[in-house]
């Protein structure tokens, strides 16, 4: 191929062996391919082709010499099932006996715009035409990107999700001259573009290669650093990032960031988001750093759906397939995500330690009223939090607020009564 600065073009599947060899033609080339078939198959009064000019075939059938052909030849062969002409590549040549018990030269051939093969007689085959022959093959032989079949119905099934449709293929990689892709079409009114591979996945026919439930040994175990631990008695500035749900047997949880603390980091947060998405927004960002496999505790860049820019995260738990529970590891939220907006996290973008801190207010909630207005009360402004018990590594520290003057500790229960 002469394009391979092209990441993703459209094409149609021309031939399918199995989901890890089928060929397909760029849909650009359509036109071409049925002017060739056009050349090859046209009939002028019991000619085997039109001339017009230049011969499409340089022999006929009342030609009584049989062409000469060895293995790597451009010819001209007939597909049997539907009689027509197509160009080809010998591949192999042999002899076989016939119904009578002679001897008859045969060839295989591989028919180079669709990437099918077939057995004719050598007898059949014609010359091509030096403008045909000048001609690059169209078909390109793929293999889907990181996708084992699980049985003989995976082909069938794959051939049903693609066969007919004009698909958008995503070049992954390259093994020789076998292109590593993903399919992507378009599935019913509602579900918009999905990856065939994942289809595939998702519905049992096959698994990821690198899946995220295999066992597989971590040689990497990178973390976010910690931020210190507060001390009980001691007071700091923060701001609220996210309020957790709530739960009755519990007392309210909430993350904030620091925006006392030495370094300032929170206010470090905005110019390293700015350095991930100039790092993760170049095209071909999943195939240079997309993750292959996830696992809890694994540390990523995710982008987020709603402002599009980019995070750091860590994993929680795979949940299905390439669906991820991902948490927002300087905000405290976690949300479910698509394998496909998640990217490897450069070591670079470690060095800030994890920014939200989760605590737990010194207050019950009985009411989730209580909470929306507690979020209300406290969102987008600077807060002073008292350490009222210290935490560690499984008990989250007990805090207080104070939202100029009032304790958010003693709101709650004068609420609550």
């Amino acid at each position: 191929m002469g394009d391979q600065e092209v990441v993703s073009f459209k094409v149609y599947v021309s031939c399918i062996q199995a989901v890890d060899e089928f060929y397909v033609y760029k849909a650009m080339e359509e036109g071409t391919i049925k002017q060739i078939q056009k050349l090859l198959n046209r009939r002028d009064k019991g000619d085997n082709c039109s001339v017009r000019g230049d011969d499409c075939m340089k022999g006929t059938d009342h030609e009584e010499d049989v062409m000469t052909v060895v293995p790597g030849d451009i010819v001209v062969a007939q597909f049997g099932q539907d009689k027509l002409m197509y160009r080809a590549r010998v591949v192999n040549k042999f002899v076989e006996l016939d119904f009578g018990l002679i001897d008859v030269d045969m060839a295989e051939v591989v028919f180079i715009d669709y990437g099918n093969t077939a057995t004719v007689p050598v007898s059949s085959i014609r010359p091509l035409s030096p403008s045909l022959l000048a001609l690059a093959p169209l078909a390109i032989k793929c293999s889907m990107s990181d996708c084992m079949a699980l049985g003989e119905d995976t082909t069938t099934e794959f051939s049903k999700l693609v066969s007919g449709h004009c698909l958008v293929m995503e070049v992954m990689g390259r093994k020789k001259e076998v292109l590593e892709v993903d399919l992507v079409r378009e599935i019913g009114d509602t579900m918009g573009y999905a990856s065939v591979r994942d289809v595939l996945v998702l519905s049992g026919k096959a698994v990821f290669y690198s899946s995220p439930t295999l066992t597989i040994p971590n040689v990497e175990e990178r973390k976010y650093k910690k931020l210190p631990v507060l001390t009980a008695g001691s007071e700091h500035t923060v701001m609220l990032s996210h309020l957790h749900k709530l739960s009755h047997e519990k007392l309210p949880q909430l993350s904030v960031q620091l925006l006392s603390d030495q370094h300032n980091l929170a206010l470090q947060l905005p110019s390293l988001m700015d350095q991930m998405g100039a790092v993760y927004g170049v095209k071909r960002s999943e195939e240079l750093w997309g993750l292959g496999r996830c696992w809890p505790g694994m540390v990523c860049a995710v982008r987020d759906s709603r402002d599009k820019m980019w995070y750091r995260g860590e994993v929680v738990t795979t949940i299905r397939g390439r669906m991820v529970l991902v948490k927002y590891v300087d905000f405290g939220n976690a949300e479910q995500v698509p394998a496909h907006r998640m990217r490897r996290l450069f070591t670079d973008f470690l060095e800030m330690p994890a920014l939200a801190m989760r605590v737990c207010l010194g207050a019950r909630v009985e009411e989730d009223d209580t909470m929306v207005m507690l979020k209300e009360g406290i969102s987008l402004v600077d807060l002073n939090m008292k350490i009222v018990e210290e935490g560690s590594d499984k008990i989250l520290p007990t805090v207080d607020l104070d939202v100029e003057g009032v304790s958010v500790c003693d709101w709650l229960r004068k609420m609550a009564t």
